[in-house]
Formats: C-alpha cells, structure tokens, sequence
C-alpha cells in the first residue's frame, strides 16, 4: 500500500474510531442502568407485598395520594380516616414475627383484588409530606400485587437513571466522592429501600444526589452547571416530598457544598443564590411538617419506656450512638426488637455487617489522607450534625439507641459524611497552565477489588436471608421449601442468582471504569 493510500485509509477509518469513542460512555451507561436494575431488581422480587417499615400506612397513603378515587379510596369516618383497601391489614400479617412466612397472607391475596374499609392507619392528617404519595399513587389500581411491583420497579428505575445521569455531568474530580458515598453505604438498607414503596428511598435518593448536584453547580459554568443546578433542585424536592427530616439534610448538604466550593467572586455569590433559595424552601417545609414536629416534642416516646434520668440518657446514647451508625450496614442491636431489614424483625449474620463495616471504615480511612481548610470545615460540621440530630431525637423522646429511631433515619448523614470525606482537595499554590490542581484519595486496583468482593458477598447473603425470612422461614432451599412465592416469574433461587451476578457484575464495570480514568482524576481535567 503506498502512503497516499495508508492516509486515505487512516481518513475513512479516524471518523468511525471517533463515533466508536463518542457512543462509549453512552453504552457504559447503559449497561451500568441494565445491572443496577437487575439487582434492585431482586430486592423488589425478594419481599411480599407489605414487607417495608409501616408499610400498611404507606400503602393506604399511597392508594389515597391523589385523593379520592372510586374503588380505590374514599372519605373515612372521621377527618383524619379514609376508606383504604381492606386487604392491607392482610398483607403484614407476618410483621414482627420472623418465623412467620408470607404465606399467612393467604392463599387469594396474590389476586391482587380488594375492597374498602375505613382506617386512620393513613397520611390524612398529614404526618408525612404529600409528594412521595402523589407521585406513586399515579401506579396505583385495582390490583394491589401488581401495583405495588410496579412501584417498585419504577423507583428502581428512577434512581438507577438519575445515578448514571448524574455520574455523566458531574467533574471527572468529583465523581470517586459520590460513587464512593453510595458505594460503601448502600449495602443492606440501600439495596432494599430504593426499590420499595416506602418514602425513605426518595430520602436516601435525594442524599446521594443533591451534595454533589450543588457542589458540580457551583464549581462549573455553562450549560453543565445549570444542568447540575437543575438535578440539585430535583434532588432536593424527592427529599421534601418523601419526609419531613429531609428538610434538615437539604439544609446541611446546602451548607457543605458552600463551604466546599465557597470562593470570593461576584459570579459565585450569584450562584449560591440557588442553594440558599433552598435552603429557606428546606427550612419552611420543616418548620411546617407535623413528621418532625411529633418527633421533636416527644411524639416517639414508648408508652412504657423506663424513666431515665436525661443526664443519664444523654450518656447512655453518646456512647452507644455507633451502634445506630453500624445499623446502617447491617449490624443488628443487642436486645433490641429494632434490628434488621423489613418490620425491623430480619436480623442479618455477622458476614454482612463484618464485610459492609471493612469497607465504610476503609474508606474513610484513605480519604482522610486528604484535606484542606474547606474539606475540613464541611467534614466536621456534616459529623457534627450527624451525631447531634439522632442524640436530640433520643433524648427528646426519652429513648436509647436502638428504640424507635432507625438507622434509616439517619442514613442520608451518613452519605452525606462520606461524600464530604472523599470530596477532592486543591493543593496550595499548584496551578498547571491556569488549572488548579486536585488531589484525591487514591484507591489501588487491589484495594478496589477487595472492597468490590466484600460488598458482594455481604449483598449476596442480606439478600438470601431477606428472601429466606418469607419464603421459607429456617430453610436454605427456598425452592423446594417455600411457603410463599410469586404466581409467575422465576424462582426464588433465580432470583437470587441473578441478583449477586448482576451486582457482581456491576462492581466490576464500577472498578473497571475507575481504572480507567485512574491516569485523569488528578490532572483538574473537567
């Protein structure tokens, strides 16, 4: 081949390379959508109908969110009450007894078919913010079994692609921090409450998205910086439409990404406008949300909780506030009913909180390698307030840790806390060409790869023992022992399978991808 033949050839070809390289990112997103709804979605499959937190309460809220609807709500008795579907009281039959399968449900509750009753187990009086249940009651119908599945899928959904979205806008210098805060939170809680119909997925959600958001958008300009303020504002409105203590973590993440990203410029002060705005709208919906105003005066407190003293109470919880932190992995509460996934009654063995607790601590080790003046501030300011709202919380009601205040309650601080943690550093004095300079913790390929396994194995097993507890209670072969399963899909066994390859899968592809921009992360590249 002469050289004027080799340049035509290296013309016609250079532009498929290029195409080749533009559809890259777009087939790794899809792909990484694909496997992240594979394992959410067998966390959707692993559980009956009714298996989250209160969620008879959700599910009448729910089925009432848009108001009243022939067949499907109506006016109750009183103010408060409405007319819910009567099979809801069916459906947690099993609720706070772990030897007790699904099966109790009977055996037509899988019709789906229900008809009315009047109950006050619902959001009428306006405990929780309306939102979350106006969204989901759009999948609401006549067949109680196939909507809530489809509910749950769709918040799969929903959060699978506003992560990848997210993932794709944001600096390359700040993506280890956000992957990085789901990645060694997300296992158990995580894995099994983004894809059900309770309002704590939106909570959790808005934590991992709206921290970076807001840093992205006040680090950036142009297009990707409105898109970014754009995801903050959505961000922001899943907390405050799905809980009332959301209000608070908006303000706190607002408050981090400042002092963050905080810098002396005209242009900064008028886009700080936008966080501050949410801020005062934050502050508004908690001054006005019954949730946090019951919990703050007192309305958690055990009927017959014993008198303790609240010097005594205070000391109690500061030392064992860790416990409820650990709770957020997988750790269960020593002599306390409010212990593990579902109803709080399917406690998890020592591999998942073992494997899930190495990798959070391990994290946080190497990104305090770490710091300067603004990392630091936002770190101790997110820490404090990760110890000081569950302590108002328990004293106030006159409780210790593992009574009424839940790990998931205080989840989105935690992610936050590791967000900030793993948040890149601008070093003192490095510009390169008029680019600063940022520096990351760095995590080898080894080091990746151990975490990537523990999560794995820790998520494998939650799920198994999740899936255990209602279809067959006690027994290793859920198959050829089950007491309850779905009419139709696959098997348990399937499902299970197919839930540990597919996040198995997905930890690779995260790794992968890591590796990959390993050489990009510390050059200021954007």
């Amino acid at each position: 081949m002469s050289v004027s033949e080799a340049s035509v050839a290296v013309t016609e070809t250079a532009p498929e390379t290029r195409a080749t390289r533009s559809k890259r990112p777009i087939l790794i997103g899809l792909l990484a959508i694909l496997l992240m709804m594979l394992s959410f979605g067998a966390w959707a499959l692993a559980s009956p109908v009714g298996a989250s937190p209160d969620e008879d309460f959700h599910l009448a809220s729910i089925w009432c969110g848009s108001g009243e609807r022939e067949g499907l709500c109506g006016p109750g008795s009183t103010a408060d009450s409405r007319m819910v579907p009567d099979n809801i009281e069916r459906a947690i039959c099993y609720a706070h007894e772990p030897d007790v399968s699904a099966a109790c449900q009977g055996k037509n509750f899988l019709d789906g078919a229900f008809g009315l009753t009047d109950s006050d187990r619902v959001n009428g009086d306006g405990l929780y913010p309306s939102g979350y249940y106006f969204w989901t009651s759009l999948l609401a119908g006549d067949n109680m079994v196939i909507s809530t599945l489809l509910i749950r899928f769709a918040q799969a959904l929903l959060f699978s692609a506003l992560t990848v979205g997210l993932w794709a806008l944001l600096p390359r210098k700040n993506r280890l921090a956000y992957v990085g805060g789901i990645v060694a939170t997300f296992v158990p809680f995580g894995m099994f409450l983004i894809p059900s119909i309770n309002p704590s997925g939106w909570a959790i959600s808005s934590a991992v998205l709206l921290l970076p958001s807001l840093v992205g958008y006040l680090s950036t300009t142009g297009w990707r910086s409105w898109a970014l303020g754009g995801y903050a504002v959505l961000a922001a409105l899943l907390g405050l439409g799905a809980r009332g203590d959301a209000a608070a973590y908006t303000a706190i993440a607002v408050l981090a990404a400042l002092v963050l990203t905080f810098e002396k410029s005209r242009a900064y002060f008028v886009r700080a406008i936008l966080p501050l705005a949410l801020m005062v709208f934050a502050a508004f919906a908690f001054l006005s949300a019954n949730q946090t105003g019951s919990a703050l005066s007192g309305g958690m407190a055990l009927n017959d909780a014993a008198e303790i003293p609240k010097r005594a109470l205070i000391a109690i919880n500061l030392f064992d506030l860790p416990e409820l932190f650990l709770g957020i992995v997988g750790q269960n509460f020593d002599g306390s009913p409010y212990s593990g996934l579902g109803w709080l009654d399917t406690p998890l063995p020592g591999l998942v909180w073992f494997s899930t607790t190495a990798v959070l601590a391990g994290v946080l080790f190497v990104a305090l390698a770490r710091s300067d003046w603004r990392k630091t501030i936002a770190l101790a300011g997110v820490g404090l307030a990760t110890i000081a709202i569950p302590m108002l919380l328990l004293v106030q009601n006159g409780v210790t840790v593992g009574w009424q205040v839940q790990p998931r309650y205080i989840m989105p601080l935690l992610i936050m806390f590791v967000i900030v943690a793993l948040m890149p550093t601008r070093e003192r004095g490095s510009v390169d060409a008029g680019v600063p300079v940022w520096r990351q913790p760095t995590f080898s390929l080894v080091q990746g790869g151990v975490a990537a396994g523990l999560l794995t194995v820790a998520n494998s097993v939650a799920l198994f023992f999740n899936m255990r507890r209602y279809v067959a209670p006690g027994e290793l072969d859920l198959n050829g022992a089950a007491e309850w399963w779905w009419r139709v899909g696959p098997s348990p066994m399937v499902v299970w399978g197919t839930g540990t390859l597919a996040f198995a899968l997905f930890a690779a592809l995260l790794l992968w991808v890591a590796s990959a921009q390993r050489r990009k992360v510390n050059d200021g590249a954007e």
